[in-house]
């Protein structure tokens, strides 16, 4: 069988150009393809994001292999841009069968279904093992989380429970991705998910919901055995780690650089924290973690008012934040912050404190982006009894609406906001307040 899996396009490129900004690989359709193709299909992976190509771009790419089968991403905010790009491929080819999947297929099944009738199958959650089930030819009613038409009428499967053996997964086939390995900064990276899920409850997060309550993890030699294989096989001397929360685990971080170490890898490599565990575990564990060739850490640091923090559930301080980057300092690792603005109820000098409590951290890199209602957060819940769904699943991305006047490394690929605005300020601005920030941190332009 001819596969395609496609990973759809945050914007329309036959509408506007593509900014020049690193797009993350697909993991998730990479663990796909790989599965399939050690099924002895015939796999192709167009990642139309990194490529910047347009919807019909896109969908000549995926004839012109002449597939029997497409799989296809679905994210909330583009969820419209990959509806035309499934309609098109079946008007063209209506006995193409289309698998879709991904966070807003998880979230909302019955919706994507009513809205995109075109969808052969849909899977909810991790799809590997429903995918290896679908290609060995099982029953639709026999594979445990999927949701298909049938008669007319959406079935949707019993819940398949999430993987807990993470290392039976195959190492992804990096051959299927554009821009993995990549350069960066004179290195050779690539991207790797060492665990999956969440244990915090943030109210604008949809981890959770996608990939689990609970962090479940790959063995630490496991991970690193990848590491040394994409060493060994693609030349790589960097890594970013994606986990939700990387050092979730003092000892389990630790572990990791002692294998590291043993092995004589000399990799460098970034992961995501959270500001109260770093500050928590102090100035001897990251020492420890740069000898092992930690070279940044990224925080989710959000807003500079305690009262937002509290507000959005993120358990953290202004005064963690503050201990966490300066520990970094001490140490030399470098430090990437994201923020956010435009909460519900957030104010405008609210949103200047953030910037201000930016300032006064200066950590290396600064991304500032606006808030988004993710259907199925907490945040979601509460804002759709004030406006109701509809106007909370429009969304704009934001690089047609800023020009803002800065070098493109530091412009965020992901700035897609809500129509409305949930603050006490219009969508203009925080607009404003957005190219406010950036100006203010990056006000000779290029990385700091």
């Amino acid at each position: 069988m001819k596969i395609v899996f496609v990973n759809s396009p945050l914007q329309d490129y036959g509408k506007i150009k593509k900014q020049e900004y690193y797009t993350t690989p697909p993991l998730g359709l990479g663990y796909l393809a790989t599965i399939a193709k050690n099924m002895n299909h015939e796999v192709k992976l167009i990642d139309s994001e990194a490529l910047g190509l347009s919807l019909d771009k896109t969908v000549s790419n995926v004839l012109n292999y002449h597939p029997d089968l497409v799989g296809i991403n679905l994210l909330t905010p583009t969820v419209n841009l990959s509806k035309e790009i499934i309609r098109n491929l079946k008007v063209k080819n209506s006995k193409l069968k289309i698998i879709a999947g991904g966070p807003h297929a998880t979230i909302r099944p019955t919706q994507v279904l009513n809205d995109i009738p075109e969808i052969d199958i849909l899977v909810r959650g991790e799809g590997e093992l429903s995918l290896e089930e679908i290609l060995r030819g099982k029953q639709l009613n026999e594979i445990k989380g999927i949701s298909y038409i049938e008669n007319g009428k959406i079935t949707h499967n019993q819940n398949r429970p999430l993987n807990n053996d993470l290392d039976s997964l195959d190492f992804i086939d990096r051959s299927f991705f554009v821009n993995d390995p990549s350069i960066e900064n004179g290195h050779l990276k690539s991207v790797i998910m060492g665990s999956r899920g969440c244990n915090y409850t943030c109210s604008f997060c949809s981890a959770p919901l996608t990939s689990g309550k609970k962090i479940r993890v790959r063995s630490i030699e496991n991970i690193v055995d990848e590491v040394e294989f994409l060493k060994e096989t693609h030349g790589i001397d960097s890594v970013h780690f994606l986990d939700n929360d990387f050092v979730h685990n003092k000892y389990r971080v630790l572990n990791l650089a002692d294998e590291l170490r043993s092995r004589n890898l000399n990799i460098r490599w970034r992961a995501l924290a959270r500001v109260d565990m770093t500050a928590k575990y102090g100035k001897e564990f990251l020492r420890k973690i740069k000898q092992a060739g930690c070279y940044q850490l990224v925080f989710g640091i959000e807003s500079g008012t305690q009262r937002i923090l509290d507000l959005i559930k993120k358990r953290t301080t202004l005064e963690q934040a503050k201990q966490a980057i300066q520990y970094c300092k001490n140490v030399g690792i470098k430090t990437k912050a994201y923020y956010m603005l435009g909460f519900p109820t957030e104010t405008l000098q609210e949103m200047n404190q953030t910037l201000e409590h930016a300032k006064k951290l200066n950590t290396d890199i600064a991304c500032f982006i606006l808030v988004k209602a993710y259907p199925g957060t907490e945040m979601y819940n509460t804002l759709s009894k004030k406006y109701g769904e509809e106007p909370l699943q429009q969304y704009n991305h934001l690089q047609s609406q800023i020009p803002l006047n800065i070098p493109n490394q530091n412009f965020d690929k992901y700035h897609i906001s809500n129509d409305l605005s949930f603050s006490q300020v219009s969508p203009e601005q925080l607009r404003d307040t957005l190219r406010k920030a950036y100006k203010m941190y990056y006000a000779n332009g290029g990385r700091r």
